[in-house]
């Protein structure tokens, strides 16, 4: 199996983040009901006096981007509201300002009801992709380094855990590992406990046939890892994550590894400090995976807004509120 395919067997799990998984399900519901509890939504008191007609609703963009939710928010209507959502694109589409995303049908009262949950969930999960395709598209404006360009991939410092992840997937990027029973990371608080050729023994000892991954923060950790995983003749796979390296460093590690070791077959992640003003930097560096905590914890939600269309005794067209 060549890198490209050992990358994406095991930090892709994109296929698992869909609302035919009963687990996901379970998430996005679980999160639908602590937005809906939180926004009361049985106890609107400005709507609950006002006419309640059947009408339409569109979600319009009010910016450039990248959609993602749309799956998300039709399966927690139809699941738990009465209202009809129609989408107009699919998620991971690209998107204009003024493009028309998805109508939604039903009574009034009701769309008032869920509009900001709504808006949250493609606000939020659409920024995400947004931000995380961004940063795809400017590192493959640069030369190809020596293997393929570096896919760009979430971590797990997040609010909404798997929802967010699933953004990250609309936008092109990995979702890494989903939770923590879903792959081994060896992070630098297990190497208080253990060393990390205790840590290997343990390890390829209780598990074969998986990818076992070590925190490095500095070249002999990585040196020791290589060499102790090499001689343990393991069925599993190795992966290292760069933690807080500089791209200097991480490159010229690359650089003697590969005088000592064969690489071919061992996955190079980067975390710790990525960023859009340095992203180009660590896309030459030779590293195959760059995690960005930053995708998930700190993008920009994307400008959505939603906007009825009345029946023709109440005129053309309204901006809720």
């Amino acid at each position: 199996m060549n890198k490209i395919s050992l990358v994406l067997k095991y930090f892709q799990k994109e296929n698992q983040l869909t609302t035919k998984n009963r687990d996901y399900q379970r998430t996005i519901s679980t999160l639908f009901a602590w937005l809906t509890d939180s926004d009361k939504v049985t106890n609107d008191k400005t709507t609950k006096f006002f006419p309640h007609k059947d009408t339409k609703a569109i979600i319009i963009a009010k910016q450039n981007g990248r959609i993602a939710g749309l799956e998300e928010v039709g399966y927690l209507l139809k699941k738990y509201t009465k209202l009809v959502f129609n989408p107009k694109i699919k998620d991971g589409s690209e998107i204009s300002n003024k493009d028309t995303i998805a109508e939604i049908s039903g009574k009034a009262h009701d769309i008032l009801a869920f509009e900001r949950t709504i808006l949250n969930i493609l606000q939020r999960m659409s920024g995400i992709a947004t931000a995380t395709n961004n940063l795809i598209t400017l590192i493959n404006l640069q030369f190809k380094t020596h293997n393929s360009q570096p896919f760009i991939a979430a971590t797990r410092k997040t609010p909404w855990m798997q929802i967010d992840k699933k953004a990250v997937a609309m936008g092109g990027g990995l979702t890494h590992r989903l939770n923590l029973s879903d792959g081994i990371l060896v992070k630098d608080n297990h190497l208080i406990f253990v060393s990390i050729e205790k840590a290997l023994r343990i390890l390829t000892d209780k598990y074969k046939n998986e990818l076992i991954e070590v925190e490095v923060t500095e070249a002999k950790q990585a040196y020791k890892t290589i060499s102790t995983f090499n001689k343990l003749n393991s069925p599993n796979n190795l992966a290292l994550m760069f933690d807080n390296f500089t791209p200097q460093i991480a490159k010229q590690t690359l650089t003697n590894l590969r005088k000592e070791f064969d690489l071919s077959a061992i996955i190079f992640e980067a975390s710790g400090g990525i960023d859009k003003n340095n992203i180009l930097l660590w896309s030459k560096t030779g590293v195959d995976i760059l995690s960005l905590g930053s995708l998930t914890h700190s993008s920009k939600a994307t400008n959505l807004s939603l906007e009825f269309i009345l029946l023709k005794e109440f005129g053309q067209k309204i901006i809720s509120f």
